[in-house]
């Protein structure tokens, strides 16, 4: 349906009305230190509360429950990123980047940088810290130009270094819809979605496109024939690297995101770049694990190559809204073993989770917030099993919806 891409491209924020953001976790030991007020922060949690959003800090989430509504401060945190005890958020509503101390007593708001000063105009989707030590922001490429808004602040001196709008080289006379980066080893690899402006002929392969970073040019577009469809990840990034220097690509198959059949019938897949290609004999079909029409709407990397991936069966979600029911199902992917695991855990809406990035002591945090039912952090341990995961902290209300978990320290 188009009306579902339109909504999409302008609306990223509808979700938030009903979500709760969950961000941080530490592997740091409480301090009593007084002249480090981070010490004593593991978590910052966000939360939409009747079309309010907040976010605060906590200790703890792993037991009792946790009370949203008239704490910390007011307002989003699902584009952000946390690096070493601050938080970064993504402010489209005022147009700025802001920088906020994590403390005891909540975030702290310590500078902010005009987002016009990046990309005049720009609405910016995605935020990532960067293995080069600064933040990159940037968003799909925009519809009439083809050019994708992107900016680069410097994490030192939270200023912009590098910004402006990106060019991406068309295949086969056809153009970039959609695109997120991961910086990587001095290049910035974007997966994406090729096809006419439209979003009809869709590309047959897989596409990525690789740059320099963080200058931006020397443009190569990597291919794999290993299915179709989308490598951008929609409310998540669909690569990600791993301690081996790999990086590691899942695609978007699903006929309610492309508004067409197209690449239905394609398998949903994770793939491997390495040496700065796809590399062709590396295919872990997850369509065939379920031996049905699978997407894969979300995953993240935890580490020693598992990722958690939510996974939806093509037969429950005939509508877009069915995305925001209980039909997602939490698999546990071995990216190197080529194994695949569907953990016993409650279905859930777990698409509109936008970053999970919190793991401890071979632990791995995800929010489980049932439609019509409980919301509990659940602690999963990292290639567990089926059944290796203990319910923790319990969110008040019901339909509280959890997006975001990132670590403080």
């Amino acid at each position: 349906m188009k009306t579902n891409k339109t909504w999409k491209a302008v609306t990223a924020c509808l979700f938030i009305a009903l979500n709760l953001t969950f961000v941080g976790c530490s592997n740091d030991d409480d301090s009593t230190d007084d002249g480090d007020s981070n010490q004593d922060v593991s978590y910052l949690v966000g939360a939409a509360v009747d079309d309010e959003g907040y976010y605060f800090t906590t200790d703890n989430i792993t037991s009792g429950s946790l009370s949203i509504q008239g704490n910390g401060a007011e307002g989003w945190a699902t584009i952000s990123v946390t690096v070493d005890g601050y938080l970064y958020i993504v402010n489209n509503t005022e147009g700025l980047t802001e920088k906020f101390e994590l403390t005891e007593n909540g975030p702290v708001k310590v500078d902010a940088i005009s987002n016009a000063v990046l990309a005049p105009g720009a609405f910016f989707r995605y935020i990532q810290a960067t293995d080069s030590g600064d933040l990159f922001l940037s968003s799909s490429p925009e519809k009439e130009s083809g050019q994708m808004p992107y900016g680069i602040i410097d994490l030192d001196t939270f200023e912009a270094t590098g910004h402006g709008y990106i060019d991406f080289p068309e295949v086969n006379g056809k153009v970039n819809l959609w695109a997120n980066g991961l910086v990587s080893n001095g290049k910035i690899y974007f997966g994406s979605l090729y096809g006419e402006p439209s979003w009809a002929n869709l590309e047959e392969n897989l596409i990525t496109v690789a740059f320099d970073y963080p200058s931006i040019t020397s443009p190569k577009v990597l291919e794999s024939p290993a299915s179709a469809g989308m490598t951008a990840g929609y409310r998540t990034n669909g690569t990600f690297a791993t301690e081996t220097g790999d990086l590691y690509q899942y695609n978007i198959t699903s006929s309610l995101w492309y508004g067409n059949e197209e690449v239905a019938d394609k398998p949903s897949v994770f793939v491997k770049i390495a040496n700065g290609d796809y590399d062709d004999s590396y295919i872990l079909d997850v369509s065939a694990h379920f031996g049905e029409p699978v997407t894969i709407w979300n995953a993240w990397y935890a580490e020693n190559g598992i990722a958690y991936a939510n996974v939806v069966r093509a037969v429950d979600v005939p509508e877009w809204g069915d995305l925001s029911q209980n039909t997602g199902t939490l698999v546990e992917i071995d990216l190197y073993n080529e194994t695949i695991t569907e953990l016993n855990l409650p279905k859930a809406p777990f698409v509109n989770i936008f970053t999970l990035d919190c793991v401890e002591n071979g632990n791995f945090y995800i929010p489980v917030s049932i439609a019509g039912g409980e919301a509990n952090i659940y602690e999963i341990n990292i290639d567990g099993g089926a059944n290796g995961f203990t319910k923790g902290a319990k969110l008040d209300g019901s339909n509280v919806y959890v997006d975001v978990l990132q670590k403080v320290n």
